[in-house]
């Protein structure tokens, strides 16, 4: 017999596959969802279902349902499920699984094995997102599953900017559960939004996300279901009934010989096995999925109940649970895990694989004071799993938490703040204006980093709250409240300044972290910064203003907000400069050359030389002004036209002031020597040539490597020089060469008999 199901749950399922299945998939179609799995996907819906359950059933089972469709390719990200804390919480997101076909075993075990653990990084996640796309003309969806807003600082008004950026156009659905009134608003303007507070409306909304681009498949499909106790076959005296994790739909199998059958819509399941000898048993992690065989085989014979004992007792709410586990059976993929005591023994919070006979493992407590119980589940050969242990139950308690901080603060500055609480993983003190929504937070340090910790306080002035809270529940477990006082800034610098000169700054304020001076454009956006100099390195404070003349602004900004606000600030009008050089117009190649210049002889200012129309900012050899007038460069090797100029290193990427043309000649080389010597012998050598630093003679065998030298003089040492002579008799090669340009190369040579 089959169980009939009432009317709304009748409807609820016949929606499910109208919303979700409207349109055939297209052509090409690449569908990717990203789940969250954050910390505070622990807590519960109003109907008191854990989300991350919720969401595990609603995946799971949409995935089942997917058509074998060769244009149809979904995969799979995930974040917040590897790092707890910290940095690298905030780029926690891993596509676990990419888009190319539909792997729908593969997807569903990534998803029913996701805990949550960190960061809610989803400006991150959908700016990664966009790199997995392929760039063809298909039709791109991404279904975004999450219980919370931004907690990274990410900006998610660039997001749809950015997939334009990468040429890709992509259909952006937005999916939260129970999410507060700020959280929703997070979201305005960033594809398609809509939230849901139960599994039914997850589904729902699930199927509307994806109607347009895939049907799902509702036809029933045939289910097989094989009984064995202590490994022999059973074929009768039992019942088999399945329930559908979605809409609790039962279904009643019919004994078949040495099988059980029925036929299921795709979908997850669990399933409770009855038999005289053994009493009834539960099955969970059932998947019936398009494309699978869809048979399941069911060891429902006697097995001794694990012994589990979790300590300490109660546990501390949002915290860590120690599971000691014995008297267990064999293999390596059984499991323990933490779920709700009225939960299905499918649902669970958090797991860990449990292998040999006996151990003791870690589990995450979730913040909630309710009831919970530690199962042991073991694992079949199909993928189902039946629990063999329970712990005794237990509620966790809250621990009491409290703050002390200065009743009041300057806006901007860095407070100091005590806490007491509990202290788990992601405890985090913050502060926030006065009456934020639950889980808001600006500044804020871990409470396993310090205590008493550092908060930078917002530069407004008005009334606040600092907090106790977790990133695993969006609870303040405490509160105070502290007042923000505007400061006083001013400046005092000249009005009027060379370009690219020094210039010194006074300045009036609180001397927070992260405050500076810099100096801009008039009018420059709030925000912009070229040389600055932080306020806590002195007072007054030094300043090198641009190269380029014209009207300025000094001001007064912090690090401590975004983007950097102006403080204070002050006109300053820079005046031009004259710049000049001097040289001769024409130059033998690899010469030291002189050159005079005019020029302010500013920090940073240097003459260079390049190739003639390198682009601003190009340099090889240089000296900085400073250094002396006249400078000298040495010029390089190659012939051709260049340019001598003169730069600075005040702004990017380092302008040219002044630039005269400068034509580089060859130089002209020889060497003249006797056509032989004997070995162990010295040699004298005549040579010809510019003499240019670095220049040299050697003697090297007939066809070495450009660059190869043995014994050698400079020619700085004087003409004719001399050289020693190989000890080994051959043929060899004098060579002239120079130190200025790798690998030293060769500017003539002579061939040479050593006897």
């Amino acid at each position: 017999m089959r169980l009939r199901p009432s009317s709304a749950l009748s409807t609820f399922l016949l929606s499910l596959g109208l919303s979700v299945g409207l349109a055939q998939a297209q052509a090409t179609t690449h569908v990717e969802l990203i789940l969250d799995s954050s910390g505070s996907m622990f807590s519960r819906l109003p109907d008191g279902q854990s989300r991350i359950n919720v969401a595990k059933d609603v995946l799971q089972s949409f995935i089942a349902s997917l058509p074998d469709d060769p244009g149809l390719n979904v995969g799979l990200r995930i974040y917040g499920a590897q790092v707890a804390s910290g940095a690298a919480a905030c780029t926690d997101s891993a596509l676990v699984l990419p888009m190319q076909g539909v792997s729908r075993a593969a997807l569903q075990t990534q998803v029913a094995q996701t805990r949550p653990k960190g960061a809610t990084p989803i400006a991150y996640s959908l700016q990664q997102a966009g790199s997995d796309f392929p760039k063809d003309s298909g039709k791109k969806l991404i279904v975004l599953v999450t219980d919370g807003q931004e907690s990274c600082g990410g900006k998610l008004s660039g997001v749809m900017d950015n997939f334009k950026a990468l040429g890709i156009n992509v259909d952006l659905r937005i999916i939260g559960i129970d999410l507060s009134d700020t959280a929703k608003k997070s979201f305005n303007g960033v594809g398609t939004f809509e939230n849901v507070q139960s599994g039914a409306q997850l589904a729902s909304a699930l199927g509307r996300a994806t109607q347009q681009v895939v049907q799902p498949v509702q036809t029933l499909l045939p289910v097989t279901v094989k009984l064995t106790s202590g490994g022999q076959p059973l074929v009768s005296g039992a019942t088999v009934r399945f329930e559908a994790a979605l809409g609790g739909l039962k279904t009643d199998f019919q004994s078949g010989g040495s099988a059980y059958q029925a036929s299921l819509a795709p979908g997850v399941y669990s399933a409770q096995v009855s038999s005289t000898e053994s009493g009834t048993q539960m099955f969970g992690g059932l998947s019936v999925a398009v494309g699978a065989a869809n048979t399941f085989s069911f060891e429902v014979g006697q097995v001794g109940a694990v012994k589990l004992e979790v300590a300490p007792l109660p546990p501390t709410a949002g915290g860590k649970l120690k599971v000691t586990f014995s008297a267990a059976p064999a293999g390596e993929r059984n499991w323990i895990t933490i779920a709700q005591k009225t939960d299905a023994d499918s649902a669970y919070l958090d797991y860990q694989f449990a292998a040999g006979a006996a151990g003791s493992l870690e589990l995450n407590v979730p913040d909630e004071e309710i009831e919970y119980e530690v199962r042991y589940h073991l694992a079949n050969p199909d993928g189902s799993t039946r629990v063999v242990g329970r712990s005794a139950p237990f509620t966790p308690r809250r621990v009491a938490a409290s703050l002390d901080g200065p009743a009041s603060a300057v806006g901007g500055s860095q407070i100091q703040v005590n806490w007491t609480g509990p202290n788990n993983d992601r405890d985090y003190v913050t502060i926030v204006p006065k009456g934020a929504a639950e889980g808001t937070y600006t500044s804020y340090f871990y409470t396993k980093d310090a205590n008493p910790g550092k908060i930078d306080v917002p530069i407004a002035p008005g009334d606040y709250e600092l907090r106790y809270s977790s990133d695993n529940s969006a609870r303040t477990m405490a509160s105070r409240p502290v007042t923000v006082k505007a400061g006083s800034y001013a400046l005092e610098a000249p009005q009027t300044a060379s370009a690219g000169s020094p210039i010194s700054v006074k300045w009036t304020g609180p001397n927070n972290p992260g405050e500076c001076v810099t100096i801009v454009k008039k009018g420059a956006p709030i925000g912009t910064f070229n040389k600055y100099f932080y306020t806590r390195d002195g007072n007054p404070g030094k300043l090198q203003t641009p190269p380029e003349a014209g009207d300025y602004e000094v001001r007064y900004s912090t690090e401590g907000a975004s983007p950097n606000p102006t403080l204070a600030s002050v006109p300053i009008t820079l005046t031009s400069n004259q710049y000049n050089l001097d040289a001769p117009n024409t130059a033998l190649a690899g010469s030291k050359l002189s050159v005079k210049w005019t020029g302010p002889n500013n920090p940073g200012d240097y003459v260079t030389i390049v190739k003639k129309g390198d682009p601003v900012g190009t340099y090889t050899q240089y000296f900085y002004t400073r250094d002396g007038n006249p400078g000298a460069l040495q010029t390089p090797l190659v012939v051709g036209d260049y340019e001598l100029r003169y730069s600075t290193e005040g702004v990017s990427p380092n302008p040219t002031l002044a630039s005269r043309t400068l034509q580089l000649t060859a130089a002209s080389y020889k060497l003249e020597a006797p056509s032989s010597g004997p070995r162990g012998g010295t040699l004298q050598i005549k040579w010809t040539g510019p003499n240019n630093p670095g220049d040299y003679v050697t003697i090297v065998k007939a066809g070495a490597p450009t660059g190869t030298y043995t014994e050698y003089f400079y020619t700085a040492a004087g003409n004719p020089g001399s050289l020693p002579l190989p000890a080994e008799a051959g043929q060899y090669e004098l060579r002239y060469s120079t130190e200025q340009a790798s690998p030293n190369p060769t500017l003539y040579s002579l061939p040479f008999t050593v006897k």
